[in-house]
């Protein structure tokens, strides 16, 4: 569904009435949910640490994985260090072996349960150095030097001291090799929901040692942005840790409640921890009285920036082909460097609001009032997003742009055929 993030599905579990949840057919995208974990009937997300163990001895054409015996490529030993197979990576479902031809260069790129910063180094047969790679060029990591990789019957060798920069621990012992790591991962217990209500508040199960699981928001314009702290975006939420320091044997897990506002139809939110995967979910949420619905704004001092004369409300629903008209004043105090408010479409489609058609640009006349009107075709939900005149934004170089004021979702539905 996403852009800046590698999908790994993750649930909801709403504590309000009206609401429909999927049944036991349900499954999850990780690891299923271990029996002793703490899980209440309001946990619908658990994240949570798994630990692996690879073995292997000396010379020997197996490892052994989580108890589970593979044959492979064997460890070698040359000149005094140990060296292991690329491939290993692979059999242990830690990362894909990579090569770019035209640099005749390597890279291991880890799987988001176990990312790693060692994803972005290139190695080469025979160089002691890692390099960084832009543009079909290497670049040699300064002040780092490793032992050579090497190949060998058309495989190729990685010292095992590289080992820790891929967030694995080692030991070797009497020509026994053993790695340890633990893997990030997400149960999903439901993944979409429907409700009549204006929010929504969910539960997950974190354990500790999981980097801090943010709620986000889609923009509806591309990417996504967080639903806490005052950020801009037309959702709103709140999250808190409702119980801390649960334990289960030697693991420690905390209960995170998260509550945010809802568009009306589709709304994809996503739970998102830094490098280590996200998860999406996807609440519905039916209005029966669509002019209940104020127009929703990306940040509450935009509501002082502009006025609508039409519409009047947030929500639409009109037959397919439909001319909507769009009008209103700019009543910013903003010193405001175009003369035009713009807007452009976004259709909900594969779990997304994706851009469609072109933009819109309405001038203002000399009371700083606009007009126009825009008419969709095709059967949908969507969203008119309303962008501001070019006002300071404070980039160095392009210090003044455009910014998505407010939003209006419209369900088009299919002309009658009477």
């Amino acid at each position: 569904m996403r852009r800046i993030v590698l999908p790994v599905f993750i649930g909801l579990s709403i504590l309000a009435s009206s609401v429909t949840i999927p049944g036991p057919g349900t499954v999850g995208y990780a690891a299923s949910v271990q029996s002793d974990l703490p899980i209440t009937s309001e946990d619908t997300a658990v994240f949570q640490l798994v630990p692996h163990t690879l073995t292997a001895a000396l010379n020997k054409s197996t490892v052994t994985i989580d108890g589970v015996s593979t044959k492979v490529n064997s460890l070698l030993r040359q000149n005094g260090r140990l060296y292991f197979p690329a491939k290993w990576l692979e059999t242990a479902k830690l990362a894909k072996i990579m090569k770019k031809t035209k640099t005749n260069s390597y890279w291991a790129e880890f799987n988001p349960g176990n990312a790693t910063y060692f994803s972005f180094f290139h190695f080469k047969p025979n160089s002691t150095q890692l390099y960084t790679e832009s543009n079909g060029k290497l670049t040699p990591l300064e002040d780092t030097t490793i032992p050579a990789p090497f190949m060998k019957n058309n495989t190729l060798y990685l010292p095992v001291s590289l080992l820790p920069r891929m967030g694995i621990n080692y030991s070797s012992e009497k020509g026994i090799l053993k790695w340890t790591w633990t893997d990030k991962s997400v149960t999903v217990l439901h993944p979409t929901y429907t409700t009549d209500k204006e929010r929504i508040t969910f539960r997950a199960l974190v354990q500790k040692g999981y980097d801090r699981v943010y709620l986000m928001q889609n923009m509806g314009v591309g990417g996504m942005t967080s639903v806490i702290g005052g950020g801009i975006g037309s959702l709103k939420g709140s999250e808190r840790t409702i119980d801390r320091a649960i334990k289960v044997g030697n693991r420690e897990f905390n209960r995170i409640e998260y509550t945010v506002d809802l568009r009306p139809g589709p709304n994809p939110l996503q739970l998102y921890s830094n490098y280590m995967g996200a998860g999406d979910v996807m609440v519905y949420r039916k209005v029966a009285n669509p002019a209940s619905i104020p127009i929703r704004y990306n940040h509450d001092e935009y509501a002082k920036s502009i006025t609508f004369e039409e519409p009047t409300q947030g929500y639409l629903q009109v037959p397919a082909g439909e001319v909507i008209p769009i009008a209103g004043t700019v009543t910013t105090e903003e010193d405001t460097q175009s003369n035009v408010v713009s807007f452009r479409v976004s259709k909900f489609q594969d779990g997304d609001f994706k851009v469609i058609g072109n933009q819109t640009v309405l001038k203002l006349d000399s009371n700083k009032a606009f007009s126009g009107s825009v008419k969709i075709d095709e059967p949908g939900s969507y969203l008119i997003n309303i962008y501001s005149p070019d006002v300071f934004v404070g980039g160095m170089t392009l210090p003044y742009g455009s910014v998505k004021w407010a939003e209006i979702a419209v369900e088009v539905l299919p002309k009658s055929k009477s």
